[in-house]
């Protein structure tokens, strides 16, 4: 697996610290989060490496100007925000954030400020926790806007390498009609990039996919407002 690019950062000692402590203890939860999730598309680290690489993207192209402490916040959370699929799918958002504030020493590293954040950034992940409920700012923090800029960037890691064919071609007669039809849809999108205000979107048979992509416009309709009150440009998806 390859190292995450933490471009965003000045890298500071206090920042390396901070992320190696959430990698160490997010790793182990997304290594066997399949145990709960067998069939699905990975969330694993390549997801969240990915997410990564979208936000690296995402934030350049935009041309948004974050905070050093806003930065962190968006690398942090691609570590934190599915590791309670090992317990529950449907509330994983939930659960996510009930782990790791459970653990008291990575609380303790966190400080009381960037644990508050985190809380929101990794529940508002998912679109059944409105975004409105997010706080606009915590501490100089944009704290909704950065809600829902990972919320975005969750939603968008939909590419063909969460679903490898060769893995399919292999494990494929043990699945279901659900869990087919989602890895088949990963299958066929071939790439996504951010060009401002578009998210274009390479497919190779729209049909098989269509339902991604629709909830990729689902996502975005959910941060709309959020976009417009930070003077940002709602993303316009296109599909080649």
């Amino acid at each position: 697996m390859r190292t995450p690019d933490y471009s965003l950062l000045s890298n500071t000692p206090d920042q390396r610290r901070l992320i190696y402590h959430v990698e160490y203890y997010s790793e182990p939860f997304l290594i066997f989060l399949s145990r709960n999730l067998p069939d699905f598309s990975s969330h694993g680290i390549d997801h969240t490496i990915h997410i990564i690489d979208n936000l690296n993207e995402f934030i350049k192209n935009w041309e948004i100007e974050l905070t050093q402490d806003e930065a962190l916040l968006l690398y942090l959370a691609a570590w934190l925000h599915d590791i309670g699929c090992i317990v529950d799918r449907e509330k994983h958002h939930e659960v996510s954030a009930d782990l790791f504030l459970s653990n008291i020493n990575l609380v303790k590293d966190l400080t009381a400020r960037y644990a508050i954040c985190l809380k929101y950034i990794v529940k508002a992940h998912r679109a059944r926790y409105p975004i409105e409920s997010v706080p606009k700012e915590h501490e100089n923090v944009r704290l909704r806007l950065i809600s829902a800029i990972f919320r975005l960037m969750d939603a968008c890691e939909i590419c063909y390498p969460k679903c490898p064919k060769d893995v399919y071609e292999i494990i494929k007669d043990s699945f279901g009609e659900t869990a087919r039809t989602i890895w088949i849809a990963h299958m066929n999108i071939l790439s996504l990039k951010f060009t401002r205000p578009r998210i274009q979107i390479s497919v190779n048979d729209i049909d098989k996919c269509q339902f991604i992509i629709d909830n990729v416009n689902h996502e975005i309709d959910t941060i709309r407002d959020t976009f417009l009150e930070n003077d940002l440009p709602i993303p316009i998806v296109k599909t080649i």
